[in-house]
């Protein structure tokens, strides 16, 4: 009898394992969604594993009926059939009946639902002193005040303040007393040793600790300096300073997004020039903010109407210009569609046949496309998302950024702010003297140009010399940050295509 069971319970154990061994590619994504979701959610490591198990088994996902929508025809993972995915899942909708519904962030990117939390980390060195001299209009000091006063207004008593140089300390300071202080680096700097920056580890300390619905901003001039290499040349100097910026943001590229805003403020006291000299001056001085959060929270900050004004950023003191680093699904293929009736088109075309039999949404093929009769003109509206590039408007708007291809010698013309259905923000006006016939495509590109000429314009490798526009090796340090973002050095953000017969 005992040899029976033995075997009965054997035959159930081997019977098992072959229905294990047995599960399809499909299956075995369906039970690792209905794993991830035990806790109700899907969050970043989970979504990962979940893209890596997709790239592993590619080819049996593309040949099964229910998985084969999850990869686009370029091998790509798509977000929406993904997303369809798992709420087809059997444990997901077994939650969503119950009344709770899962939170899905297959971009690793669990959505921020509490206020942005601010994290202030004020640089306390030598050159960074007279900013806020007792003499100065305090220019500098009212900026900082706007920021904090602002984000505490959204999260009353959430706001930390940092004192960074080769160490990275807390200030000691509430807001209130920090609000008071005549000098606020009377404090800050009996903080760690003033004479040098360590951007290494200040960066990589506040991408670290910069998680969940943080916003760290960072108050620098961004000016390099590293006992280490005293006697090196200053382009080895900054040579250097670039190749460890690149070091540190990579692991985080992914994950975190930095904003750079340069601002100027009355500056009062003695500049020290890279060789370490002692220049007295008096006048406006460029410095910069930082801010760095995870991609959910300044998704959160970029979108939510309870930070409008915070990111109104040409209201700070002496604001001057931004710059962005980031990656987003959404600004390399952002959702575009052609205007088939708006004012500005001319000449004659139509939504291609076969779009309307797939009753699609975005219209990205015309047919009887004809230039107008009397000049011969072909005028081409088209409506994009450009949302997620968060570039200054300028550049957005600048029609010369945009490179057209194609038999009908295309031009962006223009490029104007639009507020369109699915959530398009610019048109861009496609013209021709001289379309081409039968089919054919053309494909609109943004250029991806770094340095833009405001960082081209204030970075200097001489300071002996200090003025109210120039900046240290700027390019140099911030360069290390775009290769970290974009290794392999793409020349455009997004490429849209139209088809045309």
């Amino acid at each position: 009898m005992l040899r029976v069971r033995f075997y009965l319970f054997s035959l159930l154990i081997s019977s098992a394992v072959w229905l294990t061994s047995c599960s399809s590619p499909a299956e075995k994504l369906d039970t690792q969604v209905s794993d991830a979701l035990d806790d109700e959610n899907i969050d970043k490591d989970e979504a990962d594993a979940l893209r890596v198990y997709i790239e592993q088994e590619t080819d049996a996902l593309v040949d099964d009926k229910k998985t084969k929508a999850l990869l686009t025809p370029d091998g790509k993972i798509d977000e929406s059939a993904l997303i369809a995915f798992v709420k087809r899942n059997r444990t997901y909708r077994k939650l969503a009946k119950e009344g709770k519904e899962p939170t899905i962030a297959l971009s690793g990117a669990v959505a921020v639902s509490e206020p942005l939390r601010l994290r202030l980390y004020l640089e306390a060195s030598g050159s960074m002193f007279p900013y806020d001299a007792p003499g100065g209009n305090g220019t500098f000091k009212r900026a900082l005040n706007d920021v904090l006063t602002d984000f505490e207004a959204t999260a009353p008593y959430q706001g930390k303040l940092f004192v960074v140089n080769t160490e990275v300390n807390p200030l000691g300071l509430s807001l209130p007393q920090f609000f008071k202080e005549k000098n606020i680096f009377t404090v800050a700097k009996t903080k760690g040793k003033t004479t040098s920056t360590d951007f290494e580890k200040i960066f990589r300390t506040i991408l670290t600790e910069t998680s969940g619905s943080d916003l760290s901003v960072l108050a620098s001039d961004l000016i390099y300096s590293d006992p280490s290499l005293t006697g090196m040349s200053a382009q080895k100097t900054l040579d250097a300073a670039s190749s460890l910026l690149t070091t540190v943001f990579t692991p985080f590229a992914n994950t975190h997004s930095m904003l750079v805003l340069k601002l100027t403020a009355d500056f009062d006291g003695v500049y020290y020039s890279s060789n370490n000299a002692k220049h007295p001056y008096k006048g406006q001085r460029p410095y910069y903010l930082c801010l760095i959060g995870r991609n959910e929270a300044m998704q959160k900050f970029y979108s939510d109407p309870a930070y409008q004004t915070i990111r109104q950023f040409d209201r700070l003191p002496d604001y001057e210009n931004s710059w962005f680093f980031g990656r987003d699904t959404k600004a390399t293929t952002p959702y575009y569609t052609v205007l088939v009736s708006d004012p500005a088109k001319k000449g004659r075309f139509k939504k291609s046949s076969e779009e309307v039999r797939e009753k699609a949404k975005a219209i990205h093929s015309l047919d009887d496309v004809q230039p107008d009769v009397s000049d011969k003109q072909l005028a081409i509206p088209v409506a994009v998302d450009l949302s997620a590039l968060r570039l200054p408007a300028s550049l957005l708007t600048d029609a010369s950024q945009y490179v057209v291809e194609g038999k009908d010698n295309f031009k962006v013309s223009s490029v104007q702010t639009y507020s369109g259905a699915n959530g398009t923000t610019h048109k861009l006006l496609l013209t021709s003297s001289q379309p081409a016939r039968g089919k054919r495509t053309a494909t609109i590109r943004l250029r991806r140009q770094f340095p833009p000429k405001w960082i081209a314009n204030t970075t200097t490798t001489n300071d002996a010399a200090p003025d109210a526009n120039s900046t240290f090796g700027l390019q140099n340090l911030l360069q290390g940050v775009e290769r970290a973002y974009n290794p392999n050095n793409q020349t455009e953000y997004f490429t849209l295509t139209l088809n045309l017969e």
